[in-house]
């Protein structure tokens, strides 16, 4: 049995759960500083029911919404109370897999005869969170990875739902194919050519009549509605050691081609993950970059080995540039952003010179700062901005 338990708006109710002022306020997290002229990150339940979502401009979103309240994204904060969390699941279970900055899955042996009890641990663990962070997660139990993250998106906010054998009927009934996550419009559009609407219909679908239209995909669609199928699922304990890779990802709410917001996605995911470098102390080498479609099996990916290691996000933004070279643009929607960096060098080791080392001390500094007051209040400007060059 799974439980994912995915965090309800989380970086706006971060931002609401340290502001009073803005609790109960439709709130729009941008990726930088100028409110008019950046991306929504995330946007509060109060802003969502109006129709702010991420991925839009702001501009866009303050025509829906004049009256919105405005903060820009810090990263390390995000980070700094998704690793929090990250420890507070690990005292429910030892298969832990941290999904995204705030999605979670926790593995549990045992038959579907146990559910009862491991109801009672997402109860425990909704309390924990909320009485930690004063936010809450929505958490979705099922015998598959893919039924608990379905489960998890059907009871927001502050949900918990049930999947199981008993369950698939009336859950199946109404729900369109495209809740699944993984099918998007191209696919969808396939599936209803052939009759296959709803889940029930999917699941009702014979596996070879899949297979014979979709290949390999077809299985993965029959799979994916089964309680008793269940896709890999890499769970792996908190290591002791240090990482192979660091790395953060980003799916969008809705496709785009917009370089504006897909650099900015860039930016901050390349500084959550410096976040994480010196968290551990550690420079990397080697980028890399993706950019994916995910109806259409289109995307761009790169990885690149420097020889100069860093830890910083600016530098590792630059680099991302780089990657997908300075003068050209991206040609395709994508929906999923993804940065990770690989092959480390402990900073211990680094002999630094002159502005390097300038930089370098001053990252480390405001993060032992960061650390010690708790509010991540203190970052660097550059986080607010998006590189122009």
């Amino acid at each position: 049995m799974f439980l994912h338990i995915d965090m309800d708006a989380f970086f706006a109710s971060i931002e609401q759960a340290i502001n009073p002022y803005l609790k109960g306020q439709p709130l729009i997290v941008g990726s930088r500083a100028n409110k008019y002229h950046t991306v929504v990150c995330a946007a509060s339940y109060e802003a969502k029911a109006l129709g702010i979502d991420s991925g839009m401009s702001t501009r866009e979103a303050f025509k829906i919404c004049p009256q919105a309240r405005f903060v820009a994204a810090n990263s390390a904060r995000y980070i700094f109370t998704s690793e929090q969390i990250l420890e507070i699941l690990g005292d429910f279970g030892p298969n832990l897999e941290y999904v995204s900055v705030d999605e979670f899955l926790l593995g549990f042996e045992g038959s579907e005869g146990a559910v009862q009890r491991i109801i009672e641990v997402s109860r425990n663990i909704k309390q924990a969170i909320k009485e930690r962070f004063s936010i809450t997660c929505s958490i979705g139990v099922a015998p598959t990875r893919i039924l608990a993250k379905l489960a998890s998106k059907l009871d927001k906010p502050d949900g918990l739902m049930v999947i199981g054998p008993e369950q698939i009927p009336a859950v199946f009934k109404s729900l369109p194919v495209q809740v699944i996550c993984g099918i998007g419009p191209s696919l969808k559009a396939r599936l209803n050519s052939l009759g296959i609407v709803t889940l029930k219909d999917l699941f009702e679908a014979p596996e070879q009549v899949l297979t014979s239209h979709f290949g390999k995909v077809g299985g993965w669609l029959y799979e994916a509605v089964r309680t008793n199928k269940d896709l890999p699922v890499a769970f792996f304990d908190i290591p002791e050691g240090p990482p192979k890779s660091i790395g953060h990802s980003y799916t969008l709410s809705r496709e785009t081609s917009s370089n504006e917001t897909i650099f900015a996605w860039i930016r901050l995911l390349s500084e959550m993950v410096s976040t994480r470098l010196r968290q551990q102390n550690l420079e990397a080498k080697t980028l890399h970059l993706y950019l994916l479609n995910l109806n259409e099996n289109r995307g761009f990916s790169r990885q690149k080995t420097f020889s100069q290691p860093t830890s910083d996000g600016c530098e590792l933004y630059k680099r991302c540039r780089g990657i997908v070279g300075l003068n050209k643009g991206i040609n395709f929607m994508v929906r999923a952003i993804g940065v990770t960096s690989s092959n480390f060098v402990h900073q211990e080791g680094l002999f630094l010179f002159n502005e390097q080392a300038k930089r370098h001390n001053l990252l480390k500094s405001l993060d032992s700062i960061n650390r010690k007051i708790g509010e991540w209040s203190i970052f660097p400007a550059s986080v607010l901005l998006t590189s122009r060059k």
